[in-house]
């Protein structure tokens, strides 16, 4: 029988979280001192590149939605989403993890297994992390990888460019309104919101291919797409079709009489990479990169930044 971490407190559930650090042969770039020291001490990175990310319970993620093991292991993926988006190499993760008090340990435990079997996934290395109490469960994270030459931008997007898409959208926002609605014929739209995956597959394929402007999904496709029209001051013109949509997106919304185009434009967390690239460039992608999408073209900045998708198409919000 196996003791509640949170019984020897804190010391004891980052004993635990120690416990979870990938094997060294699966990492990428193991640190020369991990988890379990005052401080991480990493190996001598190249270009080191760096993001955050927050998830809290109640707006990120809902317990009786989601197994702890499930939240940790997308926390790990959405965060280093940002590095597969900048063609960059998970080297290592620190996680401050915010308990409840009435929270039982072995939810803790559960939740650092997912986070441990997604840093395998990766080959991400746990550099270290810290516990405290708080009012709702939370997760605060932040990601070190190391780039591997140049970095994309949103601010590289020209006119004449086509704008494309890694992999199907709008299952995860379908999913999620399974959830809410308690639907359960569908799980292939529940897993898609539930177990997003960061695409460094597809940007190793987009890197070696030279694609100068990339970034990921993560608010919808017409919330991010604005993001990289104003950052390239150019306008983007959609064709979005219902025979692009997803087999299992398009069942679920001839049952619900949902449009399948405003869930493929304004669904969120679905972390497929968004790129532009010239039509020669796509070409030679496709061919390495199977479920890679044109969904529309760069012009010169005019009027609107964003023409062409559903009417009440918008950001994604997290509530």
């Amino acid at each position: 029988m196996t003791s509640d971490p949170k019984e020897s407190g804190e010391f004891g559930l980052i004993d635990t979280l120690v416990t979870r650090r990938p094997h060294r042969a699966s990492l990428y770039r193991p640190c020369r001192v991990a988890a379990g020291d005052d401080a991480a001490l990493l190996a001598w990175l190249a270009q080191p590149v760096i993001t955050t990310d927050t998830q809290r319970e109640g707006v990120h993620f809902r317990r009786d939605w989601q197994t702890p093991f499930e939240i940790g292991a997308k926390a790990v993926s959405v965060t280093l989403s940002d590095l597969a988006a900048s063609f960059a190499r998970p080297v290592a993760l620190f996680v401050n993890l915010g308990l409840p008090p009435t929270l039982p340990g072995a939810v803790a435990e559960e939740l650092y297994d997912g986070l441990g079997h997604a840093l395998e996934r990766y080959g991400c290395d746990l550099g270290g992390g810290n516990t405290s109490r708080a009012s709702e469960l939370s997760l605060d994270l932040f990601a070190v990888g190391e780039g591997q030459g140049r970095m994309p931008r949103r601010t590289d997007a020209c006119p004449g460019d086509l704008v494309c898409v890694t992999g199907p959208l709008g299952l995860a926002r379908a999913g999620l309104r399974c959830l809410e609605t308690q639907e359960t014929r569908y799980p292939e739209l529940v897993k898609a919101f539930k177990e997003p995956a960061a695409r460094f597959d597809a940007a190793e394929v987009l890197r070696k291919h030279r694609v100068r402007c990339a970034m990921d999904i993560s608010d919808g496709l017409a919330g991010d797409a604005g993001h990289l029209a104003r950052e390239s001051k150019v306008s983007l013109v959609f064709d979005l079709r219902p025979d692009m949509a997803h087999g299992a997106l398009t069942d679920w919304c001839g049952a619900t009489g949902e449009d399948p185009l405003a869930y493929m434009a304004s669904g969120g967390e679905e972390y497929e990479l968004l790129f532009a690239c010239n039509p020669d460039t796509l070409a030679a992608i496709e061919a390495d990169l199977p479920g890679v999408m044109c969904v529309g073209r760069v012009t010169d900045r005019s009027g609107s930044p964003l023409s062409g998708l559903p009417d009440d198409a918008s950001s994604f919000e997290h509530r």
